[in-house]
Parts: structure tokens; C-alpha cells; sequence
């Protein structure tokens, strides 16, 4: 697995502001829920940290929505997200066997049952992530998603990695702690259970 000794050094905000260039182009239309992360990084949802949610939107423009500028046009996004920090129970970060960067929300039975709703009701459109007040992706599903994860490619590991970090509220990787017994490595070994 890549190690992330660099990371450390940048400050949460920064990598956020970074990960903005990693937008989905809205005429590309993938499913990204088929391919799990290797986790590099499994850290639980808890109350604190970045806000986190996931919205519809679509390239067509919508009663109600709001229109989003994003890298080649606009994305037209629900303002009512279907997923928040409440149907998350976990996140996990990684890369595929290409080196793209992964991050995947592990979803409750609340948030599989909305994810699930949403897509079958509103077919062939996209799930916007969003994390603090960027959009990190928005890949398109063409059939409803009834997995207890939802996979978004966010550029780099290092990127995904900040992100989960930023969502679970952990400090940047190699920061310094103010608890003298946590300031090892906190990365997993790989296994998951």
C-alpha cells in the first residue's frame, strides 16, 4: 500500500480546497458503487468533523434545484439531501488498482433504505458528495444502488484519505496530538472485517 508520508504536513482546509479540482464532469456518467476501496483508512462516523452529505442532482435542470457551476457546465443538485452524517456508519479510504482514489460511505440500514428510494425513484441520475461546502463527486447510477456503500472516485489516495479524515474530524495524518498515546500510526493494516 502507498504511504501517505506527505499528507500530514497539509492542513485539512487545504486538501479540501485540492480535492475541488477533482470534480466528476457532468457528461461522465459511471457507477462507482461496484468497485470497493482497499481500505488505507477505516475511521467511524461520529458526531463531529465536516459536514458530509450526499444529494441528487442531474445535467438536465430541475423544478426546485439548484444549479451548481462545476468543471465543463452546470450540475443541477436537490437541495434536500438524501444521505447525512446520521446514515453513515463508518468511512473508508483508498485506491483501486489504477491509483484513483476512493472514498466509500458505509451506510446504516436508514441510509441503505434512502439511497435505495432515491435511485429507484429518480432513475438515471447522479449522487452528488458533498463535504463541508465542496462537491467531491457526482457519479451517475443507471440502475437503483442497494449496496451498503456508496464508492466515490475523488482523484488521488491522498485525497480520499483527507476527506475521510476530515469527515471523521481527525486531524491531518502525522499531525501532532495533544494525547501523548495516540501520536503512533494510525493506519490499518488492510483487513477488514
Amino acid at each position: 500500500m502507498k504511504t501517505v508520508g506527505t499528507l500530514g504536513r497539509i492542513l485539512v482546509p487545504l486538501s479540501l480546497v485540492l480535492l475541488a479540482a477533482c470534480q466528476n464532469m457532468p457528461g461522465k456518467k459511471t457507477t462507482e458503487t461496484a468497485n470497493a476501496p482497499e481500505p488505507e483508512t477505516s475511521i467511524q462516523a461520529q458526531q463531529q468533523g465536516a459536514p458530509v452529505a450526499v444529494f441528487l442532482a442531474d445535467t438536465v435542470e430541475q423544478s426546485g434545484w439548484t444549479s451548481v457551476n462545476v468543471q465543463g457546465g452546470s450540475l443541477f443538485v436537490n437541495p434536500q439531501p438524501i444521505v447525512t452524517r446520521a446514515d453513515l456508519s463508518g468511512i473508508q479510504a483508498g485506491a483501486n488498482k489504477d491509483g484513483e482514489g476512493l472514498l466509500a460511505l458505509e451506510l446504516n440500514d436508514a441510509g441503505k433504505a434512502k439511497v435505495a428510494k432515491a435511485t429507484t425513484d429518480h432513475p438515471n441520475k447522479r449522487l452528488a458528495l458533498v463535504v463541508g461546502r465542496t462537491m467531491l463527486a457526482a457519479p451517475g447510477y443507471s440502475s437503483p444502488v442497494t449496496t451498503g456503500q456508496l464508492v466515490f472516485a475523488v482523484g488521488t489516495e491522498q485525497n480520499a484519505t483527507a476527506a475521510a479524515r476530515a469527515i471523521a474530524g481527525a486531524p491531518p495524518e502525522g499531525a501532532q496530538s495533544t494525547t501523548p498515546s495516540t501520536t503512533g500510526n494510525t493506519s490499518s493494516t488492510g483487513g477488514t472485517q
